[in-house]
């Protein structure tokens, strides 16, 4: 049992002081049945609250959880012109959608949802990912767009290799641009930096001086991208290269609160390669 009072804001305390500014004013993230007074008995931290995470966090006798992606779906609302089958509704009430599942666990076993995207990848996301990949950084790292600079050039199959075997991905990974190509500049695109709608990272690594990347998740528009300018993209998985960061604040607050029971849900690529 904790001895002492920790509440929802008490668990964004070590991200706060590291990026210097208060959870409130981040651009996204939120509460969902809860608020920054909600008193934390024991937290399950994982990256995307699914149906597994919840479960989890119920039988283990969470009362908050502490997810880095948003809790529910979200469908981009077209105009009818791109929907000419059928008119939009709304059906994330149906009993078969994971939003309904999900509203039912929480709302059943009074769970809090804690949603933090914004703070999580800057620390310790971000610093967690290029730790692991083998550069020379730490986990406190806030130089978001800083281009790393291998011991030595080698080929983009022999930099795949290594980071496949510091991650623990045993399938294959893709790989856009020539793999054959000798690099030595690395620019980190955890998480989703590696799709086109975030070309921006990718364009700045470039002008930095960035002749590769190693990325979380990729589509094939930043593919194209990739191959016009000449910049090999190596994909790790999107969920994988940030749960490792999510581990690491597992064990933060675990430090920083003894008292309180930290569990983790964390499930690392959510796919095969056949």
């Amino acid at each position: 049992m904790n001895t002492t009072t920790i509440t929802c804001a008490d668990l964004l305390n070590p991200i706060e002081e590291i990026v210097r500014s208060n959870h409130m004013l981040w651009p996204d993230g939120g509460y969902v049945n809860g608020s920054p007074q909600t008193v934390v008995n024991a937290v399950l931290v994982t990256w995307m609250a699914d149906v597994t995470a919840l479960k989890k966090a119920i039988t283990s006798g969470c009362n908050v959880v502490l997810c880095h992606e948003p809790p529910f779906y979200s469908e981009k609302h077209e105009l009818p012109p791109y929907r000419w089958l059928n008119p939009v509704n709304d059906c994330t009430e149906q009993p078969w959608h994971p939003n309904r599942q999900r509203r039912v666990l929480i709302e059943k076993h009074g769970l809090t949802l804690l949603h933090c995207h914004y703070g999580l990848d800057r620390f310790p996301i971000y610093g967690s990912f290029v730790e692991a990949i083998g550069l020379p950084a730490t986990r406190n790292d806030q130089d978001w767009e800083r281009v790393y600079r291998l011991p030595k050039p080698m080929t983009v199959t022999a930099l795949t290799k290594t980071v496949k075997q510091r991650l623990g991905i045993t399938g294959t990974v893709r790989v856009a641009g020539n793999h054959r190509r000798k690099v030595q500049k690395v620019v980190p695109l955890w998480g989703g930096l590696g799709l086109n709608v975030n070309v921006y990272w990718l364009r700045q690594g470039i002008t930095h001086g960035a002749d590769v990347a190693v990325a979380g998740e990729m589509d094939e528009y930043l593919m194209h991208f990739a191959a016009e300018t000449g910049i090999p993209v190596i994909e790790t998985s999107h969920q994988l290269s940030e749960e490792i960061g999510l581990l690491h604040y597992a064990d933060v607050l675990h430090h920083r609160y003894p008292t309180l029971k930290v569990v983790s849900s964390f499930t690392g690529r959510p796919y095969q390669t056949l």
